[in-house]
């Protein structure tokens, strides 16, 4: 009798458990038609879904990375509705926003259901450090002294808050090698997606115009960094011997292009520092030797084609000459970014320690601008001198610490993983993150574009779990070459 009162308390138990749960999920349904008309249907599906990724912290992280890569904004060909992923949804929070914050607590709940303690990495501690205390700076400096919204600044601060917490979310993963290199290869296989789709892009005439005779691929950041990234991957295992996968060599040709015809003169150049990089570090002495002779015949390309008058008036030819200094002064978007940071510079020089504050405008007049942008004075195209303005010295120091940590930990990768796939992405990371700093001059991306962001702090995160896994490898040696 006991047995079976037992049984039937579980039924009643699961039968009241199921009706609230459908109960639930129609109360739901309805106030999302109500709000949204007939894609409210939708919302169980999505509720479902969320639910799924809570439960799986992983496939939460790749997910939200494919879905940042894959949808682009309203200037690509293709997919132009997935450009309402990056507008505001309410109080200036961004469907991207709330991505990351499931990552973040995805990660949590899987720490405390396993009960693993929350980690740091040694290298990451100085940056998190100096990063959260420049945010409460920037936060004090824009709500306290401008008069900005709190909560206004803690929303514009949400690109910041990326930076500060991927990194550790992913490091707290519950992850062993063969599982990231599936990761990094899914990501790899992203990157070959990307570049079809942009050259795809320009062959159905659907790019964006540049230089008026021509289109290009991506402008936007991320996928430039994604594609150059692979590039750098395969070129490093190639140098390493680690004998890539076929199918990554035939990809090659494609990345290149993709690239190429993305018309970014910082990208091209971050490129050429970079596989130069790899080159020098990962080769044996006598490619060492070889880049000298490359070096020069770089340039010295750069130099002829800067020099010589082309009858081709092709994009590229444009784009290649605009790098010229005489074409740098006189091309208007190259003298407004010249104008635009005298004027910042000496705005940092009003606020040297305390910078403006975040969501606050800069208005110093040292050059008259030739042109105005919407939002062009919340903006500068130079990543050290964003976080300088905005977030005062504290802000220069998180930056400067985050990069400095992103090298060492892709080092120690390159250095101590013994799968050599995976030591190929730590000497590609490290060169990566070199033409990152260059990219950086020229734009601010780290810790300011949004999507770029999103992945940048998956890949630093995912880069200290390997340096992790490679110090506690009782067997671990020097995997690159002497």
């Amino acid at each position: 009798m006991i047995a079976r009162r037992r049984v039937l308390d579980l039924g009643t138990l699961e039968l009241k458990s199921t009706l609230l749960a459908v109960l639930g999920t129609l109360v739901f349904t309805l106030v999302a038609v109500d709000k949204f008309g007939l894609a409210g249907l939708l919302a169980p599906l999505g509720l479902v879904v969320v639910v799924l990724l809570l439960m799986r912290p992983v496939l939460a992280v790749m997910t939200v990375v494919f879905v940042v890569v894959l949808a682009e904004g309203g200037s690509f060909g293709f997919f132009v509705f997935t450009a309402h992923l990056y507008k505001t949804v309410s109080q200036g929070v961004s469907p991207v926003d709330l991505m990351v914050g499931l990552i973040v607590l995805s990660v949590l709940v899987d720490v405390l259901r396993t009960r693993r303690p929350l980690r740091v990495p040694g290298a990451l501690v100085l940056p998190t450090v100096f990063l959260a205390l420049a945010m409460a700076c920037g936060w004090v400096m824009g709500s306290r002294v401008a008069g900005l919204s709190a909560l206004h600044v803690i929303v514009t601060e949400n690109v910041l808050f990326y930076v500060l917490l991927l990194p550790l979310a992913v490091y707290n993963l519950d992850l062993d090698r063969r599982t990231i290199r599936l990761m990094l290869g899914a990501t790899f296989v992203l990157a070959i997606v990307k570049a079809l789709l942009g050259l795809a892009e320009i062959a159905s005439g659907k790019g964006a115009p540049i230089e008026g005779t021509g289109r290009l691929t991506y402008f936007e950041p991320l996928p430039n960094w994604l594609v150059m990234m692979a590039i750098l991957v395969v070129f490093a295992a190639i140098i390493m011997r680690a004998k890539p996968p076929r199918w990554m060599l035939i990809s090659l040709p494609f990345l290149v292009a993709c690239l190429v015809l993305s018309y970014r003169r910082s990208f091209w150049i971050g490129l050429v520092l970079s596989l130069l990089l790899v080159l020098l570090l990962g080769s044996r002495p006598v490619g060492r030797r070889m880049l000298l002779p490359v070096a020069l015949l770089v340039v010295g390309a750069v130099w002829l084609l800067g020099s010589i008058h082309f009858q081709s008036q092709s994009p590229i030819t444009k784009r290649i000459t605009s790098l010229q200094p005489s074409k740098i002064q006189t091309n208007a978007d190259d003298r407004y970014r010249l104008d635009e940071r005298a004027n910042v510079l000496g705005e940092i020089k009003q606020h040297p320690l305390t910078g403006l504050g975040v969501g606050v405008a800069w208005t110093a007049t040292v050059r008259p601008l030739p042109q105005e942008h919407k939002d062009g004075r919340q903006y500068v195209h130079f990543a050290a001198l964003w976080w300088w303005l905005k977030l005062g010295i504290l802000g220069l120091a998180a930056y400067v610490s985050i990069i400095a940590a992103a090298l060492l930990i892709s080092f120690r990768v390159w250095r101590r993983m013994r799968d050599p796939l995976l030591s190929a992405f730590g000497l590609a990371s490290l060169c990566g993150v070199v033409a990152l700093i260059v990219l950086d001059t020229t734009a601010s991306f780290t810790g300011v574009e949004q999507r770029f962001t999103v992945v940048f702090g998956v890949q630093l995160g995912v880069l200290a779990l390997l340096a992790r896994s490679a110090e506690d490898d009782p067997e671990t040696t020097e995997a690159a070459p002497a």
